[in-house]
């Protein structure tokens, strides 16, 4: 079957299935997983591009708002201007597909009511959920000291969890946090008042993958009922 080419909608919303990999655990994962060095140009399959947008667009979110905004870009005139926004980092422009993950500051004062709305035809919200939602979410994000950190906070989860899911397709991924953020704006023109967060280069690896540089011990890194009380993370019969 010919490898069409679809929009970003149609990978959200279905589409022939192109490509199907057995998928890793999460403790393969968690165990494997480096970041890559180095890109070959082999593509990301659109079924599999589809599954990995999906599962951040499915991850958690405080008060379900999710002001996660996703650009995904594939051409590659534009991977080479994103390239010279995020410091001249190679892989941004060798790996097919680059998620750029962005929080949306001000976006909650539109989407509060589709949020309540789509909750209700999931039947999850009730007249008294509702009107206490509402409330809620207009004291806490309309008085939010930090909206900047506050929709890292959500975003990041979503980014993350779609690094996951491209690992366990058999895909390689780049994280990267190094960019001019204004470089960034101007090249995907990206609104001010959506903060650019975290890129996320996806692929094949080309060439040997890094060895595994090791872990600060857990007793340097977590800690029982107080911050500096050890936690005993050795296995136990």
């Amino acid at each position: 079957m010919e490898n069409q080419r679809l929009s970003a909608v149609d990978v959200l919303e279905g589409g022939p299935l192109l490509e199907t990999r057995p998928e890793k655990t999460l403790s393969e994962l968690v165990r494997e997983r480096r970041a890559t060095p180095a890109f070959s140009s082999t593509p990301v399959s659109e079924d599999a591009l589809r599954k990995i947008l999906q599962a951040g667009l499915g991850a958690p979110s405080s008060y379900n708002m999710q002001p996660w905004r996703f650009i995904v870009v594939r051409d590659i005139e534009q991977r080479k201007r994103l390239r010279r926004a995020a410091m001249n980092q190679e892989q941004v422009e060798q790996a097919p597909v680059v998620i750029v993950a962005c929080g949306d500051t001000e976006g909650w004062k539109e989407d509060l009511a589709e949020v309540i709305r789509i909750g209700s035809v999931h039947r999850v919200n009730g007249e008294s959920h509702i009107d206490r939602k509402r409330k809620n979410v207009m004291a806490d994000l309309g008085s939010q000291p930090n909206m900047g950190m506050w929709v890292t906070k959500q975003t990041m989860i979503a980014a993350t969890t779609m690094m996951w899911m491209a690992e366990a397709l058999g895909y390689d991924t780049g994280p990267m946090e190094g960019f001019y953020e204004n470089q960034v704006r101007a090249v995907l023109r990206i609104p001010e008042h959506v903060r650019v967060i975290f890129l996320l280069a996806i692929g094949h690896l080309r060439g040997e993958d890094g060895n595994y540089p090791g872990r600060l011990p857990g007793s340097r890194t977590v800690f029982a009922e107080h911050y500096g009380d050890p936690l005993n993370l050795e296995a136990t019969e």
